[in-house]
């Protein structure tokens, strides 16, 4: 099993910053916005060994920290796959990788954004988190702005 908080710990710590448009430019992943289905918040591609990031245009700030969390998991996680985040609770995508992804940008937004670190600890805390219910953290996160 993976160890999701020492993984973003070691991330923060080689690069100083838990905001993640500072760690993608520190990971030489670039993000470009484009106009995408209102269901696809974003996807990570590989082109040519270079790494980016597609974020709907059409994301608040808050939705598009969320999207670019989820997407450096799955950059550091998953290398060579490229994945989208669907942060809605109407539409789910069960894999391991995509449960992977949301629990690392967990763990990264519980140190770049002002939410409630002990309701995230304790989802963290458990052996097997639901992943439904991770991903309906980072849909509230969304929504709620």
């Amino acid at each position: 099993m993976i160890n999701m908080k020492l993984r973003v710990k070691n991330l923060m710590n080689k690069y100083g910053t838990a905001d993640p448009f500072e760690l993608v430019d520190d990971l030489n992943i670039k993000i470009i916005h484009a106009p995408l289905p209102d269901h696809i918040r974003g996807f990570l591609v590989s082109v040519l060994r270079r790494k980016y990031i597609i974020l709907n245009e059409n994301l608040c700030y808050l939705a598009q920290k969320i999207t670019v969390c989820h997407e450096i998991g799955h950059a550091q996680l998953h290398r060579g796959y490229g994945y989208y985040l669907h942060a809605d609770q109407a539409y789910y995508v069960p894999s391991r990788r995509e449960k992977e992804a949301n629990e690392y940008a967990i763990h990264l937004l519980s140190h770049s954004s002002d939410i409630d670190g002990e309701y995230i600890a304790r989802i963290l805390n458990e052996k097997e988190p639901d992943p439904r219910e991770v991903h309906g953290i980072l849909g509230m996160f969304i929504d709620s702005n």
